[in-house]
């Protein structure tokens, strides 16, 4: 008789386990988003390129004295682009806690995710300096409040990163994304301290470049000036720069004959594509030729080498 009893008392167990199951995943998921852990959005990740667009940054209307507090804004902006975060428009100046100035370290949420900030400091000769920034940059996607307090006139701007050797950043008093040593006082030689983003940030992956279109054209003299053609590279509607955006490498390209081109990305990009060309008759290979093997070979000098794509991927 007690038999049915005991079953719903089980299964009224199995409903609350089952719903506190479902309690618990969720608070879970709460906290992993409030600690930053885990993104709340599934927003596309913005690539670096995109987080330098003039709609990015907030800048100062004029000497505002809070050049910290928008360079943190612009920071924590380029952050969430980062993270794919689909509310980051919702970061402004008022977003950052202030009491004066910037503090050493805080908090901030969006709709969808947070962002914790910390702070250090810099010293030693410039080169040492330098040193400590690039590898700090190296952690920091979304660049570093880097402030200037060692001069008459502290200043702040947002660190973007260095490129052969020269620092980029947005100043937001002057509104402009330039070289470090044209923004307003701050300098490598008296950066005294940084903001970073310590919850962390995605770096963003880099672009296979497998579905790019390569042509190959040259009006060189020979087919030996294949490896010194000239390669275009296009992917979507961006054309790619050789030296920055990849590299090339040639087979066969001193024959006449087909030749291929192989086109390795790097820096944002990564992969490879390939491309087959035609490497034509000229007159410069027609005369080494007959050269070597008769004195007295003529050779039609009106001809030119020509070097078509035949194949683009």
């Amino acid at each position: 008789m007690n038999t049915p009893r005991v079953g719903m008392r089980m299964h009224a167990w199995g409903r609350r386990a089952k719903k506190f199951s479902e309690l618990a995943l969720a608070l879970l998921i709460l906290c992993a988003i409030a600690y930053g852990v885990m993104p709340a959005t599934t927003a596309r990740a913005a690539t670096m390129q995109e987080t330098l667009a003039d709609d990015v940054f907030q800048n100062e209307p004029g000497s505002t004295g809070r050049c910290t507090i928008y360079a943190a804004t612009n920071m924590l902006r380029r952050a969430a682009l980062l993270n794919g975060d689909a509310d980051w428009t919702s970061i402004t100046t008022s977003s950052i806690p202030s009491s004066g100035g910037l503090p050493w370290s805080f908090s901030i949420a969006t709709p969808s995710a947070s962002y914790v900030v910390g702070h250090g400091s810099i010293s030693g000769t410039d080169e040492e300096k330098t040193a400590q920034l690039m590898g700090i940059l190296e952690e920091s996607p979304a660049g570093i409040v880097l402030y200037a307090g060692d001069c008459s006139s502290p200043h702040a701007v947002l660190l973007l990163g260095c490129k052969d050797g020269t620092f980029y950043a947005h100043d937001s008093l002057t509104g402009a994304t330039s070289a470090l040593d044209e923004c307003v006082t701050v300098r490598v030689s008296n950066a005294s301290s940084y903001w970073y983003v310590s919850s962390g940030v995605l770096s963003p992956d880099p672009v296979s470049i497998a579905g790019a279109t390569v042509s190959v054209s040259s009006s060189g003299t020979g087919p030996k000036d294949a490896a010194g053609a000239a390669v275009s590279v296009t992917l979507g509607s961006a054309s790619l720069v050789e030296g920055t955006d990849f590299t090339v490498s040639y087979e066969s390209s001193v024959n006449v004959g087909m030749a291929t081109v192989t086109v390795t990305g790097m820096g944002r990009y990564a992969g490879t594509v390939t491309s087959s060309f035609q490497v034509e008759p000229s007159s410069g290979l027609i005369r080494e030729a007959c050269s070597a093997a008769a004195e007295n070979c003529s050779v039609d000098k009106t001809s030119s080498a020509m070097l078509t794509s035949a194949v683009t991927l």
